[in-house]
């Protein structure tokens, strides 16, 4: 839930709110007094009131120096030594792969989004054939990864995943999209999306799927970017599959394409805001994509945040919080499947929980689901009768191709439990059950 507070301070002082849909009804619900309580805003993957308390504490002691620029385009060495100390415990990566020799890893300090598209930039550079039209091949729903690809000039196909096969990738049709691609002659693939930690769907994809698409991508001499936003957030006893692991093993072994993997601190400890992630590839791509195509954009800032970070890191309490945020979204996950089974009367195969990120999957009940404009106004009502925010299968600022699956619901899980529940009692009380009869009013 979001405070009175929070939101007059987010938006009440800018009339510029209204370019991202979600900000212009939070700030038309606040100026309408808030009438169903604070807002639950279960469609925007981040929250406001839950950084990880101790990383929150190390800002009070930076250095004078981290004012200023950075003197390495790779980041903060501190950090980077942290960076490194975390992935290589997370991911398991053996000793046998040396840092600075199979892999190294920089700082991401505006954000992994831009580090995407000046990956995009270099893939491109190295790896497009002449009179060939680059694709990216990647699992959809899908993060947008088209708004970052589209603008290079990348076609983007989809590998469907579909809720009726449990949103698991299919390895037979990844290869006919695969060959289709190979058989035409005006186009390449040139770059796979590995997303292990499936956002939306929170499927921990297998690694026999992760080693199929790696091996595609080195057929076809394209690109591989591995995003790994959610790796360390996942229900408890839940193996992530490391996609990052079997690429640094793959390129020990010659993979000669780029790749690079991106891994967001945000997202593990409720600080998105500080746009502090990990860039890790092997040595040589690392060095170009830092001071060759990063540079055209941005200079070496947020000394701040990367010294916090490097502290937090090296606490002991970053484990105990991952350990504690693992089984708080083990539990609120287990209380949306029962709260919306029992209490809005959906059937189990209509919620898909998943078991890593923080999402859950829903149907929009049938009455809601003839097309995507029903399904919004499902949204639109769902908010003004209940304060509960909600937002459709392919998020924001992304339109949902043309032939993918009935309309479905993402939710967000930040709330936690408490939240979860309210929002439930909320969508019930006001009659947004499963089996809810659409009425005859329209609302624009």
């Amino acid at each position: 839930m979001i405070s009175k507070e929070i939101l007059q301070d987010l938006l009440m002082l800018d009339d510029s709110a209204g370019g991202m849909p979600d900000a212009q009804l939070l700030r038309d619900y606040l100026t309408s007094g808030m009438p169903h309580g604070e807002p639950i805003c279960m469609s925007l993957g981040g929250t406001w009131d839950r950084i990880a308390p101790g990383l929150a504490e190390f800002l009070s002691d930076t250095p004078k120096s981290a004012h200023g620029y950075q003197l390495s385009l790779h980041g903060l060495p501190r950090l980077r030594t942290a960076l490194a100390e975390h992935l290589r415990s997370v991911h398991r990566i053996p000793d046998s792969a040396a840092r600075g020799r199979d892999w190294d890893v920089a700082v991401a300090w505006t954000g992994t989004r831009s580090a995407m598209f000046d990956f995009g930039r270099l893939v491109k550079d190295r790896c497009q054939r002449p009179g060939r039209r680059p694709v990216v091949l990647i699992a959809g729903p899908a993060w947008d990864y088209a708004g970052v690809f589209s603008p290079l000039g990348y076609q983007i196909r989809y590998l469907p995943l579909r809720s009726t096969e449990g949103f698991l990738p299919n390895a037979a049709e990844l290869d006919r999209i695969v060959a289709q691609i190979d058989a035409d002659p005006a186009a390449q693939l040139a770059l796979v999306v590995v997303n292990a930690q499936h956002n939306p769907t929170a499927v921990n994809w297998s690694s026999g799927f992760v080693a199929q698409m790696l091996a595609v991508a080195g057929c076809a001499g394209a690109g591989v970017l591995i995003d790994d936003a959610y790796f360390n957030v996942h229900d408890e006893g839940v193996k992530p599959t490391s996609a990052l692991k079997m690429m640094i093993e793959a390129g020990s072994l010659g993979f000669g394409a780029p790749w690079l993997a991106v891994q967001s601190m945000g997202k593990q400890f409720g600080s998105s805001g500080w746009g502090i992630g990990s860039l890790i590839a092997s040595v040589e791509t690392l060095d170009a994509l830092v001071h060759t195509y990063r540079l055209h954009h941005t200079l070496m800032s947020s000394g701040m945040l990367q010294h916090a970070m490097a502290d937090w890191l090296q606490s002991p309490d970053c484990a105990h919080f991952l350990a504690r945020q693992r089984v708080q979204l083990t539990e609120t996950r287990a209380t949306a499947e029962a709260q919306f089974v029992k209490r809005l009367g959906y059937p189990g195969s209509a919620v898909h929980v998943g078991e890593c990120t923080p999402y859950i999957v829903v149907d929009v009940p049938p009455a809601y689901a003839e097309s995507e404009d029903t399904a919004h106004e499902f949204r639109t009502r769902c908010f003004e009768r209940t304060g509960v925010l909600t937002a459709p299968i392919w998020p924001w600022p992304m339109p949902k191709p043309e032939a993918a699956q009935p309309p479905q619901l993402r939710l967000y899980l930040g709330s936690g439990i408490s939240g979860v529940r309210e929002a439930v009692r909320r969508m019930a009380d006001a009659g947004l059950v499963y089996s809810a009869v659409r009425s005859s009013e329209v609302r624009e």
